[in-house]
């Protein structure tokens, strides 16, 4: 019994004790070197199961290098920064904001966030070494080191000298709830119900007005424009006495159908007519700062035209534009020499000059604005949509739009610089690839910087007339003179300051965006600039490996780093994996609270199916949690077990030591060696190729093939020839354990520790061993496609058998194949003895017809209703038995005018008394199920064969055991005696009592038996 429990523990104490993973390392240390980058998880806690599976694939890749005698650079590493640390943090000291945390020291903040951040490094560097995941944990990269900073710093840097940073005032996504910026990436997006308005804005010295329409209320003081399309037709219509402007493409729709009134036209024009008319905003008035601006900038509250950002899919064709509550609205407004006007606080709060709305938080008062519109008299109508919303993948709160500085790099203009890096990328799957360029084609500058405590400080100091120096290390700090602290991070680092040429430059107070210490991991995690010769020896990463939503986030961030910071990729290869989602279908997240640790999976099912499960999910693919699957996988390697130790106990019982003999090789034997060399081809040129998910099923059918069918074929010639068979089973498992190895680490160390104790095997560990050639002389394809017929054959054969009720110990006289297939009777010609052995059936042919059967053809009353109606009973009228024969041969049949197909008529098919058949997939096997007295004779022989067998394992004895066997009975076996006697291992039978001890009655249709034996 294959107990996963004690295997495993027994196995990581092997792996401990004798430090085979380090001295591994060393063994490859000369090796051709295989850069693996591993994608930092983020230290919240304990692994979930999608790291699991993240991580054990990646294992599964550095394995199989390994066994390849490469030098693997398989460094662990950790995402540490940022806000989910930080607002745990804050949740164990109980604080609220940004004062609790400055109230409380900030050098207190950070060190607890450190400590936090180290604490469940550790945890998942062990929970890692326990999934058989083989990294240098102990030496994983952390963000949180003075090193990785430096790294970043560099990078910084190098943007800076080639004038890709800059400040700027940028409308940008904001969580309220977590008080940051966020980057396009750190959003998920909803689909959710909100309330969206037309209304009305006046004209301005005219009785007109433009009707505008919105989703986010809460933004309409904020108003800077409409837009308008340049080319779209525009209608001013009359309704009910007022002037309205509206597209003419939604005038219908709008008016008629969701204002429920009557409209005149008065006048239509192109878009471009209306460019820079003004308008006057129904609050301008009690928003001061408004007031200030449009002194400042006359084309606030006026139309703009845009061709990008209006279309008549909803709404009225006018757009509201509030520059800094949407980056589509900041780019029209840039355009058009229109600032970002927004003044909410962190929270997204309304500040106290913003009269009525003072103290209203954006968003959460959407119903506010609303009511405050219908007071006001300037709603038109309000319409419940529905619509995708970003919202914050951290604590799932929709986010706002804030106009904030920040700083940031300038990549818009990279983008084909990164399209053609991404062609030099092998992507698995393909549909990666077009995601990627996809999302490169859409690349804006992202800013770099975020209003916080925890994180890299930004590397910019700034004198007070606006000079800036970025530096690239501590050195360069102490070039300047600086006195550097033993931390990098906040708030030590804020209390250096330099002096150059008579000026003072202070450290900005921002810290970097968490998504830039990931961005730098591919030559941090090499400890460049420190160190250029690990550089030199392994960039760029020769293999990645992520889930398809890093397609926005990690492989977009490491390709935007390289290229500011190098001019080209950081990464060879990437697999992409799908998302893990729970029995419901939604995505596995520690956030939402829907996540099952890989404990659970391990202690029912042990490690091993764990990594089995999730190693074969197609690339790219979502998977549904399933709990039959993962049982499933584990009856499957519980088989592989129960046949090593099966090979084991054999070899004992026969004291044959196995060693494949290439000279005596059976059919049978040339299938399932030929099936293992053809397997080793494909599961090398898929690991070569990085097409992970289809190497678990080439193992499993493999060792499943071994044991279902070879062994099976084999039960008899074991005993003939064992040291033939055991050779070959020996042969074909070590090898599917060999490559198991890569997958299932635990079981094929501890299967290959129990062979290396019964056969002498030198290797210490099976990871020591080498990864296995293919021979191409042993695979025979045409063998292998044979053997397929002929088990489906077996099978079907085997099905008919059932139907009839002859147990397969009861031997029949002939089966019959009938199909039209050339390669049936080639394969049954090829394989006949193996196959009528198999089936216990004396005689085989194969015919494409079976003359024996007669069809019996009705006509079809349902299917000719239904398709030719009120013809139907004249078409009936005019099919006899001669026309529906002629209509089963040909296929169809004209009748009249009508044409008539197979489907109209019932074909059952009668056969001669004494056949049964069953369906295989090219064609029928036909069995005689008439048995003659010879036949009848040879059955009862192995029913009696069985039942001794029966009676030995009952009184525990084992092959070798050698027996005296007595069988009474009126009915005669004696023709079959020296058959009896091989079988049950008997040095002696007769057919008359000699009363010894052990002794057993039965009936074998209706005749009985007494069996007597002693063993010898």
């Amino acid at each position: 019994m294959y107990d996963f429990k004690s295997v495993e523990e027994e196995v990581i104490k092997f792996w401990d004790k004798n430090k085979i993973y380090p001295n591994l390392k060393k063994r490859n240390s000369k090796g051709k070197k295989f850069y693996f980058l591993q994608g930092p998880p983020y230290t919240s806690g304990y692994l979930h199961v999608g790291h699991a599976w993240n991580n054990t694939m990646k294992d599964m890749v550095m394995r199989y290098h390994r066994m390849k005698g490469e030098d693997v650079w398989d460094r662990g590493g950790y995402d540490m920064h940022g806000l989910p640390t930080a607002r745990k943090v804050m949740a164990e000291l109980k604080f609220e904001s940004k004062d609790d945390i400055e109230k409380y020291g900030v050098d207190k903040f950070v060190n607890k966030c450190m400590e936090y951040a180290k604490d469940k490094a550790g945890i998942m560097n062990k929970e890692l070494w326990r999934l058989g995941v083989w990294m240098d944990h102990e030496n994983a990269y952390m963000p949180i080191n003075n090193s990785y900073i430096e790294s970043i710093w560099w990078m910084i840097k190098k943007a800076h000298e080639k004038k890709r940073l800059y400040k700027g005032l940028r409308t940008l996504t904001w969580c309220s709830s977590c008080a940051t910026a966020m980057a396009k990436h750190e959003c998920e997006y909803k689909e959710v119900k909100d309330m969206s308005v037309f209304l009305k804005f006046k004209v301005k010295g005219k009785d007109e007005y433009f009707i505008i329409w919105t989703t986010t209320p809460w933004t309409i003081p904020f108003n800077v424009g409409i837009m308008v399309h340049p080319e779209l037709e525009y209608l001013k219509v009359e309704v009910e006495g007022e002037k309205w402007i509206v597209a003419k493409g939604l005038a219908a729709a709008f008016i008629k159908g969701v204002v429920d009134k009557d409209y005149k036209i008065i006048e239509e024009f192109k878009g471009k007519e209306l460019e820079g008319v003004e308008y006057e905003h129904f609050w301008s008035n009690e928003i001061e700062e408004m007031k200030d601006l449009k002194k400042m900038h006359p084309k606030i509250h006026t139309v703009v035209l845009s061709d990008e950002y209006v279309s008549l899919k909803a709404g009225s064709g006018l757009v509201h534009m509030a520059a800094g509550c949407g980056p589509e609205d900041y780019e029209v407004g840039k355009k058009n020499n229109i600032p970002p006007f927004n003044n909410l606080n962190e929270k997204g709060v309304f500040p106290k000059n913003m009269g009525r709305f003072s103290n209203w938080t954006a968003k959460t008062d959407d119903k506010k604005f609303i009511e405050l519109m219908e007071e006001d008299d300037v709603l038109v109508a309000k319409v419940a949509v529905d619509h995708d919303y970003a919202h914050c993948e951290r604590c799932h709160s929709p986010v706002i739009f804030r106009a904030t500085e920040q700083w940031f790099f300038k990549t818009e203009d990279l983008k084909e610089q990164m399209l053609k890096e991404n062609k030099k990328v092998l992507w698995v799957p393909e549909a990666g690839r077009n995601s990627f360029d996809s999302w490169l084609t859409n690349l804006r500058d992202n800013s770099i910087t975020k209003q916080r405590y925890w994180g890299t400080p930004a590397p910019i100091w700034v004198s007070e007339d606006g000079d800036i120096i970025v530096v690239a290390s501590a050195k360069e700090l102490e070039d300047y003179g600086c006195k550097v602290p033993k931390n990098l991070h906040k708030p030590w680092i804020d209390k250096v300051v330099i002096k150059k040429d008579g000026k003072t430059y202070k450290r900005i107070p921002d810290i970097l965006d968490v998504w830039i210490d990931a961005g730098c991991a591919s030559w941090a995690c090499l400890d460049y600039p420190q160190n250029e010769e690990n550089f030199k020896k392994y960039f760029p990463a020769d293999f990645i490996l992520e889930a398809k939503e890093q397609v926005r986030g990690w492989f977009n961030l490491l390709m935007v780093a390289s290229v500011l910071g190098f001019g080209k990729k950081s990464f060879n290869s990437v697999y992409m994996h799908g998302m893990l989602t729970d029995v419901d279908g939604v995505k596995m997240s520690k956030s939402i609270g829907n996540v099952i640790a890989p404990s659970e999976m391990v202690n029912k099912f042990g490690t091993d199916t764990l990594r089995f499960y999730f190693t074969r999910v197609s690339a790219g693919e979502d998977v549904n949690f399933n709990w039959d699957a993962i049982k499933m996988q584990f009856k499957n390697l519980s088989i592989l077990w129960n046949v090593h130790k099966y090979l084991i106990d054999y070899c004992k019982t026969f004291d044959v030591k196995p060693v494949l003999d290439k000279k005596k090789l059976g059919v049978e034997e040339k299938y399932i060696l030929s099936r293992l060399h053809s397997g080793i081809k494909k599961v090398t040129e898929h690991m070569e190729g990085y097409q992970l998910d289809k190497v678990p099923k080439i193992i499993e059918d493999l060792f499943l093939e071994l044991s279902r069918t070879y062994i099976q074929m084999t039960r008899e010639k074991v005993n003939e020839d064992p040291k033939l068979v055991l050779g070959v089973i020996y042969e074909v498992l070590f090898e599917s354990i060999r490559m198991l190895s890569v997958l299932c680490p635990f079981v094929s160390e501890k299967m290959y520790l129990n062979f290396k104790d019964a056969f002498d095997l030198k290797e210490e560990s099976v990871h020591y061993l080498s990864w296995p050639k293919f021979d191409k002389k042993l695979i025979n394809v045409e063998l292998e496609e044979d053997m397929k017929i002929v088990q489906d054959i077996i099978q079907s054969t085997l099905s008919a058998r059932e139907k009839a009720k002859m147990g397969v110990r009861w031997p029949l006289a002939k089966v019959t194949v009938v199909s039209s297939e050339e390669k049936v009777g080639r394969a049954v010609d090829d394989l006949k003895n193996l196959l009528l052995s198999h089936v216990n059936i004396k005689g085989i042919e194969v015919v494409k017809k079976l003359d024996k059967g007669k069809l019996e053809i009705s006509v079809n009353r349902n299917a000719i209703g239904k398709d030719f109606k009120k013809d139907s009973v004249e078409i009936v009228k005019k099919l006899n038995d001669k026309k529906m024969q002629e209509l089963v041969k040909k296929g169809e049949l004209v009748v009249g005018k009508f044409k008539l197909g197979i489907e109209h008529v019932n074909v059952k098919e009668i056969l001669p008394e004494g056949l049964v058949g069953a369906d295989f997939s090219k064609g029928v096997v036909y069995i005689d199920v008439e048995v003659s007295d010879e036949l009848e004779r040879e059955g009862y022989a192995r029913e009696v064969v069985r039942r001794v067998q029966d009676m030995r394992k009952k009184l525990g004895m084992v092959k070798k055991d050698r027996v005296r066997l007595v069988i009474v009975s009126k009915y005669s076996l004696e023709e079959h005696k020296e058959e009896i006697m091989k079988r049950v291992g008997a040095s002696s039978l007769d057919f008359s009592s000699q009363k010894y001890k052990e002794k057993e009655e039965f009936s074998v249709r209706h005749e009985k038996f007494i069996v007597e034996l002693v063993k010898v």
